[in-house]
């Protein structure tokens, strides 16, 4: 059954019929009531990136297979996600904050994924992303030598990935403008083989849209698109293109008759945007206050070899100054000796 659209008069009548309803939309910004009232009329599509859209579309409670395939797909091999696992376990204090995970899954094959969305281009996104691969990594250290006790072997570590999906990717990631998947796999240079259980694998979404330009090659292009793409049209395409996608395009168009649970989930995206926002900016701050005191570092040792530089010549001119002085004096002394004798030979001359 097809949904009617929504007229933006329907909308606004519903949302001022519900004082929550009301407060909620006119506490967002302009730019977010527009958005809300594009999608709810059918003109803008759901924005998944967003934190509470992209569980909604792939809560891997409700459809584990959306994952799995998405996951087989970035990773290159196939896999089934288990279950979800809590976002609780270790958390790394970072300077008053937590990190904490967005969707983390076990595979039946015992691995285990972090798919972490990022709005915004964080500082250090490699440190970061190693951070939650650490941290996971540890979870699943304790939790598995927990269950198997003196039976635990190393060999019972699985693989942990850690997918990061970025809306707007950092200087990194444009200065390789042909590129937005980019995976990583530790190795030694010398060609030693060894296992590590870490991956990790960055998805520039922004840099998809500039390569790809609307254009759908495959499966894997299709989901990129699902994920980067705020045109209705482009879902209808890759629906009627792959089956897989006709659920989730379906299941949209429904929910934007749900204005209450459309207006809820947009609220808690912007609430989660502006934390995310404040601690860019806490982060932005911690990096040039390092820059500045790197700088001031820098000027402090300058200064002391100056200083030393200065004392050096200070010494150097206190000796030639020393040196001048006892020149003076014997010359002084000469003189003197000079006045003496020809004092003498006047005396004799008389």
């Amino acid at each position: 059954m097809k949904n009617e659209k929504l007229t933006k008069e329907e909308v606004l009548r519903r949302v001022s019929a519900d004082t929550w309803m009301e407060a909620a939309y006119h506490s967002m910004p302009k730019e977010w009531q527009d958005r809300f009232l594009r999608f709810c009329t059918g003109k803008g599509g759901l924005p998944i990136t967003y934190d509470p859209f992209f569980k909604k579309i792939f809560d891997p409670e409700i459809c584990p297979e959306r994952l799995s395939r998405l996951l087989s797909l970035v990773l290159g091999r196939k896999l089934k996600v288990r279950r979800a696992l809590p976002n609780e376990g270790t958390r790394i204090l970072e300077e008053g904050s937590l990190l904490i995970m967005d969707i983390v899954v076990e595979m039946e094959d015992g691995s285990i994924a972090d798919v972490e969305i990022q709005k915004i281009p964080y500082c250090f996104p490699g440190e970061r992303a190693a951070c939650y691969s650490a941290d996971l990594l540890m979870r699943q250290y304790l939790r598995v030598k927990g269950e198997k006790g003196k039976r635990f072997s190393y060999r019972d570590i699985k693989t942990v990935y850690t997918v990061v999906l970025l809306e707007k990717s950092g200087e990194p990631f444009q200065e390789i403008p042909g590129a937005w998947l980019h995976k990583s796999k530790q190795g030694f240079d010398t060609g030693l083989k060894m296992e590590f259980p870490q991956r990790f694998v960055f998805i520039a979404l922004d840099m998809f849209q500039r390569v790809s330009q609307n254009k759908v090659k495959g499966e894997l292009e299709a989901w990129m698109q699902l994920l980067s793409s705020d045109s209705p049209e482009v879902l209808f395409r890759i629906a009627g293109k792959y089956p897989v996608f006709r659920e989730i395009y379906e299941e949209i168009e429904a929910f934007r008759q749900d204005i209450g649970g459309v207006l809820n989930m947009f609220s808690d995206a912007l609430r989660i945007l502006d934390r995310n926002t404040v601690q860019l900016m806490i982060d932005d701050m911690n990096e040039k206050m390092e820059e500045t005191k790197e700088k001031l570092e820098e000027t402090k040792e300058k200064l002391e070899e100056t200083k030393e530089e200065l004392e050096g010549a200070k010494g150097k001119v206190q000796k030639q100054a020393d040196e001048i002085k006892k020149q003076a004096k014997a010359l002084e002394e000469k003189e003197k000796k000079i006045k003496e004798l020809e004092n003498l030979l006047k005396g004799k001359d008389h």
